[in-house]
C-alpha cells in the first residue's frame, strides 16, 4: 500500500494519500475535488548496515549520512 503525492487540479493543494487500489479515487483534502494528479516523488531509506545505505551503495567516498548527500546537514557524523 504505497503513499503517493498528489496535486489538486482545482486549488493547487499538494498532499499525500495512502492508496489501497490503483483504481481508487483520490479527493483533495482542502477543496474535495477529485481532479488529483499524481506527482513524481522521491523516498529515503536507511539499510540495517553500520554505515547506512548511502555509503554502502556509493563507495568509500560517500557520506555516512543517509539524510543528505553533501555531508553538510546537521545530522551528519
Amino acid at each position: 500500500m504505497p503513499i503517493y503525492e498528489y496535486q489538486c487540479g482545482s486549488c493547487g493543494e499538494r498532499y499525500e494519500c495512502l492508496v489501497f487500489r490503483s483504481d481508487e479515487e483520490v479527493c483533495c483534502p482542502k477543496c474535495g475535488s477529485s481532479e488529483a494528479h499524481r506527482e513524481m516523488s522521491v523516498f529515503g531509506f536507511k539499510s540495517g548496515g553500520e554505515k547506512g545505505a548511502a555509503s554502502s551503495r556509493m563507495g568509500s567516498g560517500a557520506s555516512s549520512c543517509s539524510g543528505c548527500s553533501g555531508g553538510s546537514c546537521a545530522t551528519c557524523h
